[in-house]
């Protein structure tokens, strides 16, 4: 994962997750949901769930930017469609807990990897 790499690493990570929201960008065109119906969610939608609050906390904890609303619009316009949802909404958890724990586990990372070398 990029969050918690460094250098010429964290950039190869980037690179690869921007190639894969510029493949998720293209299957999302023109659908509220990647089910293709407006008004359920798939398994896709469900697997890609993760990415409305959790890449958002990864950008801050890792110092830097994927969600770019210009650059992939439609997966954007999905994440805010995903959750809006009342059953999702209801279960993400508290935003604070979760860069709580991903600063935890950057130091953590980094620290064993210090402790390899």
């Amino acid at each position: 994962m990029a969050f918690w790499k460094e250098g010429e690493e964290k950039e190869k990570a980037i690179e690869s997750a921007l190639e894969s929201f510029t493949f998720l960008e293209k299957q999302i065109q023109g659908k509220k949901f990647f089910s293709g119906d407006d008004n359920i969610i798939g398994y896709l939608d469900l697997v890609m769930g993760w990415i409305p609050l959790w890449l958002n906390v990864m950008e801050e904890v890792g110092g830097m930017k994927l969600d770019d609303p210009q650059k992939f619009p439609s997966l954007h316009e999905w994440a805010q469609n995903f959750i809006q949802i009342p059953l999702i909404k209801d279960c993400l958890p508290p935003r604070d807990e979760l860069v709580n724990y991903f600063n935890f586990a950057v130091n953590y990372n980094r620290s064993m990897a210090a402790a390899k070398q």
